[in-house]
């Protein structure tokens, strides 16, 4: 695996982990049924990097991890949220490499709450930005 996939699954399990909310792991395919919620989803979502002195390439990754609960009762909906936030914190500061898959997480670690759906599912989602550094050796000629 590479480097980020590495880091993805670490968000992702760190994200399945949780204690105070049961959480499942996005399918592999969309679905149509809300009872996959509430559900995780780690992913890149952009990025920088650069080349120092041809020794090393420098990257500075954006990874989200996106937890999608039920709307249909926006009072659980906020319950469940205001579980999730707190914690995947707390476990995103007692592993600030991802098991060593990264040289260190960025924080400040920002998140956004807003209403969206997965597939076809309406759900309230809270949307973690982690940005991560890591370093590799160039690929040369």
């Amino acid at each position: 695996m590479s480097v980020l996939d590495d880091a993805i699954h670490e968000l992702q399990t760190h994200a399945l982990a949780l204690s105070t909310i049961t959480i499942k792991g996005a399918p592999s395919y969309p679905t149509e049924d809300a009872a996959v919620l509430p559900l995780a989803i780690a992913h890149v979502a952009d990025g920088t990097g650069q080349a120092d002195e041809a020794t090393t390439c420098r990257m500075l990754v954006n990874l989200k991890v996106d937890f999608h609960v039920s709307r249909v009762s926006m009072k659980s909906a906020y319950t469940q949220i205001n579980l999730i936030i707190p914690e995947f914190l707390e476990r995103l500061a007692g592993d600030p490499t991802l098991d060593g898959d990264v040289d260190t997480i960025v924080f400040p670690v920002s998140f956004a709450v807003s209403a969206t759906q997965w597939n076809t599912i309406a759900t309230q989602m809270v949307s973690f930005t982690i940005p991560v550094k890591y370093r590799e050796s160039p690929i040369t000629s």
